[in-house]
């Protein structure tokens, strides 16, 4: 019996371990050479900001009005039209979503479509790879659906859907500050 809870503490003690190890690292680590909490400006040259004036939203005013209140509250949101902040693990996205608060960097979204990827699902599983062997095993998982890094200060999560595979990256407190301004 005593040898049982033994074995017990030292696999809890390994899973804490490793689990903090691996939120040390979705904190130190990027997703790809993007970096969270800086400037709108370093991304600019790249960016095309959302601004409520677009076709899309001219022929839909509740999602016009949503746009231009979020300006207003601070919040930006910009479509990466560069190469390289695009990639991740060597997987081109189909889209790219920069979403910035006052002016800083907290959120990033990575759309895989079918339409780019053909063999999407394979993509879906090469990207969890890529995330699994760069953070570890995750913190929550849903077999082929999702998949959840979390700490105090970042969080990344893959998601999969039959139309698309979706990567987030995002600082937890502007997260949260953000959420409470909607």
């Amino acid at each position: 019996m005593f040898l049982c809870r033994m074995r017990h503490l030292i696999l809890v003690l390994l899973t804490l371990t490793f689990s903090a190890n691996a939120q040390k690292t979705i904190n130190k680590i990027p997703v790809n050479e993007l970096e969270l909490n800086v400037p709108l400006s370093t991304y600019e040259p790249e960016l095309f900001l959302i601004t409520g004036e677009e076709e899309i939203y001219k022929n839909n005013e509740n999602l016009r009005q949503n746009v231009l209140r979020n300006i207003e509250k601070g919040i930006r949101e910009g479509l990466y039209a560069g190469y390289t902040l695009n990639v991740v693990g060597g997987i081109t996205a189909s889209r790219t979503t920069l979403f910035f608060y006052k002016e800083e960097l907290y959120k990033v979204r990575w759309f895989f479509l079918p339409q780019d990827h053909p063999d999407l699902a394979e993509k879906a599983d090469r990207l969890d790879t890529f995330l699994t062997e760069k953070y570890g095993p995750g913190d929550e998982q849903i077999p082929d659906l999702l998949k959840v890094w979390q700490s105090k200060k970042r969080y990344l999560q893959s998601f999969s859907e039959e139309t698309e595979f979706q990567i987030e990256y995002r600082d937890e407190k502007i997260h949260r500050i953000v959420e409470g301004l909607k």
